[in-house]
């Protein structure tokens, strides 16, 4: 950590050049005598990225970020406070602290956090920023995380784990066991030191695999922002054996979608089927991630257009957690008879479908954007049709 960076020299610069060419600034002469240019590049870059992920710590002076990678690890602003909204209680323990994020919003729900962050460096600047934010129950400890619960004889409310998802090359890994640290091996370990655990996963983890893996998982929790899933969650409770609850929900600018189901509801769900009715609902991410492709329309009474479609229908308009369209026009995927609707403009999505975007964009002859909706599917007859119609 370079402490000539929170100066206010440098601090002032890297405000005023935060819509500044990152390249230029590399290749620029140097400004100060012990700050480089890449230094200042990187602070630009972080902060930059932070204006949406941590407006939190974009607003608050003086904050001392990491590099870009070891910021697009973190966890965003909303999420980290969405994972706070689970937990209470007076201790706990941030296993894989990182820039830190996590551990703060930890730290407006419990009494005394313990951030672990194995590199030295990142762990200053967390244990800085905290500082600069007003945070006084947080401590900062450099050791790698499982040697550290290891060697303690301290038990906690909770317990946090964040598995890296990256291996020593640096390269992506999508099994949970690739993670570092292993939480599939070292479960034991975890357990004997607090009863109820958070572990964070990236959203490409298969959900039945992690269940097996894990086990005593008590409830998961799938978060998406803006329907872009972000994380899974997955809470472990210490002898749990009951059934596990599947948590869904998507943060929107002007509203927070919800929904909750166990896995036996979607096991003993039968859909009803129906050709396409006045209104089309499509659901968020976070329910296409969770499976839930059957007690969804259930539960809203809601007809499935096919058994892989995963598109609803309906005469009357409801509220739902996704979007919704109301239906103009169906027509059979063929370049003569799409050619009456006169249509040549339009936001295309496909459902259930051989061709691609783009091949059907070519076929069509249909340009992107404008306020038309289609989506290609295939309905319970198994025909390929195109649906028109509007977002409401």
């Amino acid at each position: 950590m370079n402490k000539e960076i929170i100066s206010s020299e440098v601090q002032n610069f890297i405000d005023d050049n935060l819509k500044t060419d990152i390249h230029k600034i590399i290749l620029s002469k140097p400004k100060f005598k012990n700050v480089s240019q890449k230094e200042l590049a990187e602070q630009i870059e972080s902060k930059v990225r932070a204006k949406s992920k941590l407006p939190t710590w974009f607003k608050t002076k003086n904050i001392y970020y990491p590099n870009k990678l070891n910021l697009s690890q973190t966890s965003s602003e909303i999420t980290a406070n969405y994972k706070a909204s689970l937990i209470e209680g007076n201790s706990l323990i941030d296993v894989t602290g990182g820039f830190g994020v996590d551990s703060f919003a930890f730290s407006r729900k419990v009494s005394q956090v313990t951030h672990i962050e194995n590199n030295e460096a990142l762990s200053k600047i967390a244990d800085y920023n905290f500082t600069q934010m007003g945070t006084t129950n947080i401590k900062c400890i450099s050791e790698d995380g499982l040697a550290f619960l290891n060697n303690t004889s301290n038990s906690y409310n909770w317990l946090y784990v964040d598995p890296s998802r990256r291996d020593k090359n640096n390269k992506k890994v999508y099994y949970l066991a690739d993670c570092e640290p292993n939480v599939v091996s070292n479960m034991d370990l975890l357990l004997s030191k607090s009863s109820n655990l958070i572990i964070k996963t990236g959203p490409l983890l298969d959900i039945k695999s992690g269940l097996k893996e894990l086990g005593s998982v008590k409830e998961i929790h799938i978060v998406a922002v803006n329907n872009d899933v972000k994380e899974l969650l997955w809470l472990i409770e210490k002898g749990f054996n009951n059934e596990t609850l599947i948590k869904t929900v998507n943060f929107k600018s002007n509203n927070t979608q919800e929904f909750n189901f166990n896995i036996s509801d979607e096991e003993h769900t039968i859909s009803e089927y129906s050709e396409p009715l006045a209104y089309i609902y499509e659901p968020n991410t976070s329910i296409l991630k969770s499976g839930s492709f059957h007690f969804i329309g259930k539960h809203f009474n809601l007809y499935k257009l096919h058994p892989n479609s995963h598109l609803y229908t309906s005469e009357k308009l409801i509220e739902f957690p996704g979007r919704i369209f109301k239906v103009e026009d169906i027509y059979d995927y063929s370049k003569k008879t799409f050619k009456k609707s006169g249509i040549s403009k339009a936001n295309i999505t496909t459902r259930n479908f051989p061709d691609s975007v783009e091949k059907i964009r070519k076929k069509l002859g249909i340009k992107d954007g404008g306020i038309n909706y289609l989506f290609f599917t295939t309905n319970i007859a198994e025909k390929l049709v195109s649906i028109s119609c509007f977002q409401i």
